[in-house]
């Protein structure tokens, strides 16, 4: 009942969002004419000084509606698994208002996946908070977020800013440790007893120029 709840909220959170990126877009639409035909008439006397007044007090603050960072959510829209979107969405918006640069790439629809979901959401779910957690420690936060699948596998690729603790790769799936610190790594623990279930589930934790990377892949 929690997990519905939790999903109808989500769900309205996506929403909301997308109501207003079309909001912008539609405002930015009916804007345009008329910013066109201002723009021709400083053009079209040579008025260079007024063209760049212009530019810089009422077109400069225009674009900054359409920031990049609003079109985020939109790329999960060939994310067809409700209870994953619902969760990923949520934690994207969460990102993101914390000032996370955020990426996300899923590259054709994804309709099902062969493993139990509710255990993949908590997978990912856990993922995701270790790295917006671990991102908001360093200078630039970066989170990316990347669905790739063929006939083969599917394959989750979560990607994030992070400060190297020096920890041992193999001893993160232990009770206790995490690159976040001791006494924080329970999500990584929980993820290692969740895979130790499922055959076909293998999980690539790497580490690169203070880049942490979990790649899980799911296998058909």
């Amino acid at each position: 009942m929690q997990m519905k709840q939790e999903s109808f909220q989500t769900l309205q959170q996506y929403t909301a969002q997308v109501e207003s990126l079309y909001n912008s877009l539609r405002s930015f639409k009916h804007d345009y004419s008329n910013i066109l035909l201002t723009l021709y008439e400083y053009i079209d006397t040579r008025d260079m000084d007024g063209l760049s007044s212009y530019f810089i007090q009422n077109i400069l603050p225009l674009t900054k509606q359409l920031e990049p960072q609003n079109y985020h959510i939109t790329r999960l829209a060939n994310l067809h698994i409700v209870e994953l979107k619902s969760m990923i969405t949520a934690k994207i918006i969460y990102a993101q208002e914390m000032g996370i640069d955020v990426s996300i790439e899923i590259d054709q629809p994804i309709e099902q996946i062969n493993t139990d979901i509710i255990d993949l959401v908590r997978m990912l779910g856990i993922f995701l908070d270790n790295a917006i957690e671990a991102a908001l420690e360093t200078d630039a936060p970066k989170l990316s977020f990347v669905i790739i699948k063929d006939e083969k596998e599917t394959v989750f690729f979560i990607t994030n800013s992070f400060i190297d603790y020096h920890l041992q790769l193999a001893s993160l799936s232990q009770a206790g440790t995490s690159t976040k610190g001791s006494s924080r790594g329970i999500g990584l623990y929980n993820v290692a007893q969740i895979i130790s279930h499922h055959d076909n589930l293998f999980l690539d934790t790497r580490t690169q120029d203070h880049t942490f990377m979990q790649i899980l892949h799911i296998y058909a």
